[in-house]
């Protein structure tokens, strides 16, 4: 077992004997020229009572320790050697386990590419079993500290270059199993690794091509037909179809094309994020003829850039939405929380379920909006968002800022915040592109105990759930973010499978936590085989397949087709109060009781609702076996009571029974149809609270619009609120469903002569501002409306519950009091 030496001196000589980093204590004058850098790194430093650092610890490991393990996430610390030797191990498939590949000098660092590139460990280092050995375990946020030091600097530089090389060829040899180690070798020695920036152009259409390209991270946008202007790709392909676009991700190779005797590129090659290549120059392959053949072969198999078909018409439907994912960056998150808004009801349950969880929300229902086709080539469109919720990104932006290495990757992969270690200081926070990370008061307010009555009446309330009040503090605060769930009684120790609570809490199914290169087929089928599964996101994809979902249908149905036969076919044969054979039982007495316990099934579901903190099941196959269950126990019970409805009680009970199975199919109605309806007019999702608002600042600016020209009042109330605030035209947003911008082309078309013949020009500019303002106010309305329907049908559905209940319970002591009698 390792043991850290905590002695400063031991410390500061350490650091003094390795060449790498012996410039953090170089003195002039007597003095540290890095003194604040090294008392952070070394010893930690207090900042209004807050400490940071230390970011450096000595360690000493025996014999046979393992430092790193490959495979693992362990971006949050490298390694420097400082007296020993080390030993380099990968897995090999062919040997059946770890194969020696080199040894770690003593002085060179190792492990810094983890955090870097954001990837697991490429290797195991272990400390041999006759020696033992003294490193440098330096934390993430040493980083930004270290690399003042121009050695060190440099030195990074250098290895990240080196590793990344090695990695490269270490992934192309184990994917192609063509390339013997001494291919491998001169391939190193002619190949160069590179990092690019976004918007660099890596090879122009129509030019000479010297080199081929292998992304080993990152995003490639390939087009023809942009000429010399390959920055405006995103522009020209809005109003030029003659533009062929495609993208490429990691594992494809651009340029092989040039080992068959093509010279020029016939695309251009835009780099879309941060990207990793290696480049070898073509003519040095040919110059080695077995290595260009044995390359060209390989690389042919398992790249999907095939030169010999055409890029796809910038007009193609997955091209939009796979740009989009690749420049807001969801694309390369680890585990992506995404909702289909075709299926949510807007309900907010999940942002609930987070709160309860964690004592706030770590989910807003806000975020980016991405319109994609079903399947690639389908003309069905689906509106996936990606909520204001942690990525749990390949290369995480939050990290580089924190000063004390609170927020890191944990072993799993996942992005957390250690609230031990977090000062509040909101670095974290202003650094993530996504809002994914709050600031909470490190102490809240001791939540109010309710009693168990009011529990119950929550359980059955109508109200909107009371909002949590708005952090004000500025003090003592703590960064939170989501953690997947985990160090919750959602996800007990020794858990099989990951469960979400938001994802749990979801009636419909509508969110899903995926793999972002498995979800969204067109980046799939962007990326290289070998690269194709490098991810920790746990889960199936339920919006592609959900097993258990038709399982509940075909249960459901089935059910239902054969308990309404069986039960008719028994009164027939029976009749109703016949009783069977010796017993007691008539058809009556069993529809009645099977009703009973279908109904008694059907009331668990509100209990569900209410069940946060434990697994308890995924509450979409709760609401499928509400439905189902209702729908064999309102039939049942409709038999049951045969055509006589009985006296005054019976007849209230079954109209109340109707009225419940009414409302409930209405509900059903709604959740199927509005949801699709609002995602087709809405444009990006937006929340009530923001459409409300919205509603206020549009009647506020028409309220302000002057109208002290006689001839624009008489159009803006004669004409412009009657054409725009009608009922038909609140029904036209529902039925053409145009964009809104399209909406407005054409309002201000049809008021066109109208403003033509106003005199004054400021009155000219009103009118098209009430036009505007007045067709965008029916558009919001109707997203107001829809909002409001998806809860309209459930005040009604449960007051006639509450009152069958009563009645049913009422029932059942008259039927028990006249049979004991």
């Amino acid at each position: 077992m390792s043991h850290q030496i905590t002695n400063h001196t031991k410390i500061l000589d350490a650091i003094r004997s390795v060449n790498l980093i012996d410039e953090l204590v170089e003195k002039r004058n007597g003095q540290f020229t890095y003194e604040l850098d090294l008392e952070v790194i070394a010893y930690g430093r207090n900042y209004t009572g807050k400490k940071v650092g230390p970011y450096l610890s000595l360690l000493v490991y025996g014999p046979g320790e393992e430092i790193i393990h490959e495979g693992q996430w362990g971006g949050n610390t490298f390694y420097i050697l400082v007296e020993g030797k080390l030993d380099v191990y990968i897995n090999d498939s062919e040997v059946g386990g770890l194969r020696k590949v080199s040894e770690v000098q003593q002085g060179r660092s190792f492990g810094e590419m983890s955090i870097l590139a954001g990837l697991p460990r490429n290797a195991t280092i272990v400390v041999p079993p006759d020696s033992e050995a003294k490193v440098l375990g330096i934390g993430r946020p040493a980083l930004r500290l270290l690399r003042k030091l121009p050695k060190f600097g440099g030195a990074l530089e250098a290895t990240y270059r080196e590793y990344g090389l090695a990695r490269t060829l270490q992934d192309l040899s184990q994917a192609s199993g063509a390339f013997s180690s001494e291919l491998m070798g001169r391939l190193g020695q002619i190949g160069a690794f590179r990092v690019f920036g976004k918007q660099h152009i890596i090879c122009r259409e129509g030019l000479i091509l010297d080199r081929v390209i292998f992304i080993k991270h990152g995003w490639v946008r390939r087009s023809q037909g942009t000429g010399l202007a390959p920055y405006t790709t995103d522009m020209m392909m809005e109003v030029d179809e003659d533009i062929n676009v495609d993208f490429l991700g990691a594992g494809n190779c651009l340029g092989l094309e040039g080992l068959r005797g093509e010279v020029k590129w016939n695309y251009t090659a835009t780099v879309l994020a941060r990207t990793e290549i290696l480049e070898i120059p073509v003519a040095a392959l040919l110059a080695d003829p077995q290595l260009a053949e044995s390359f060209y072969q390989s690389f042919s198999k398992f790249s999907v850039a095939d030169d010999d078909v055409p890029l796809e018409a910038a007009s193609e439907r997955g091209i939009p939405a796979l740009s989009k994912e690749i420049d807001t960056g969801i694309i390369d998150g680890t585990n992506l929380l995404v909702m289909d808004m075709d299926l949510c009801i807007r309900c907010g349950n999940c942002s609930l379920a987070c709160h309860k969880v964690h004592g706030q929300s770590r989910l807003l229902r806000r975020g980016i909006h991405i319109a994609r086709p079903v399947r690639p080539q389908s003309n069905s469109i689906q509106h996936v968002l990606s909520p204001e919720v942690c990525l749990h990104c390949q290369d995480p932006e939050c990290l580089t800022g924190c000063p004390t290495g609170a927020i890191g990757r944990l072993p799993g992969g996942q992005i957390d915040i250690e609230p031990k270690t977090c000062i509040g200081c909101g670095d974290c926070a202003t650094q993530c592109p996504y809002n994914a990370i709050s600031m909470v008061p490190r102490k809240p307010a001791a939540p109010h105990s309710q009693s168990f009555g009011t529990r119950i009446r929550q359980w059955f309330s109508l109200a909107t759930p009371t909002l949590p009040a708005a952090v004000t503090d500025t003090e003592d605060l703590l960064a939170v973010k989501c953690n997947l769930c985990n160090n919750t009684p959602l996800n007990p120790e020794g858990t099989k499978h990951q469960a979400y609570s938001c994802q749990e809490n979801c009636p419909t199914g509508a969110l899903v936590r995926v793999n972002p290169k498995e979800y969204f087929a067109e980046a799939r089928n962007a990326v290289g085989f070998i690269y194709q599964d490098q991810t920790h996101a746990i889960g199936r994809n339920i919006h592609k397949s959900d097993p258990l979902a038709k399982l509940c249908h075909i249960v459901g149905v089935l059910g239902i087709l054969l308990l309404t036969i069986g039960t008719v076919w028994a009164a027939r044969k029976y009749t109703l109060d016949g009783r069977l054979g010796d017993t007691w039982l008539t058809v009556r007495w069993i529809t009645g009781i099977v009703g009973l316990v279908g109904i008694a099934a059907v009331m668990t579901y509100p209990g569900r609702k209410q069940v946060f903190r434990r697994r308890a099941g995924p509450l979409r196959y709760w609401l499928l076996a509400h439905v189902y269950l209702g729908v064999i126990a309102g039939i049942l019970l409709l038999l049951h009571g045969g055509r006589s409805s009985g006296g005054l009680l019976t007849s209230m009970l079954m109209v109340s029974f109707d009225l419940v199975i009414l409302s409930g199919l209405f509900g059903i109605a709604c959740y199927l149809v509005v949801p699709r309806i609002m995602t087709s007019i809405e444009g990006d999702p937006l929340l009530f609270e923001d459409l409300t608002t919205r509603r206020e600042e549009l009647r506020q600016t028409l309220a302000e619009i002057d109208t002290s020209d006689n001839q624009l009042r008489r159009l803006i109330e004669g004409k412009v609120r009657r054409r725009f605030l009608s009922f038909s035209y609140l029904l036209r947003q529902y039925v053409r469903r145009e964009p809104l911008s399209a909406l407005l082309a054409e309002a201000r078309e049809e008021f066109e002569i109208e403003s033509a013949n106003l005199s004054d020009s400021d009155a000219r500019r009103e009118l098209i501002n009430a036009v505007e303002t007045s067709a965008t106010l029916r558009r919001v309305d109707a997203l107001i409306y829809l909002h409001q329907l998806l809860k309209l049908w459930l005040a009604p559905h449960v007051v006639t519950s509450a009152v069958m209940l009563v009645l049913l319970v009422v029932h059942i002591i008259q039927v028990v009091f006249f049979v004991a009698r």
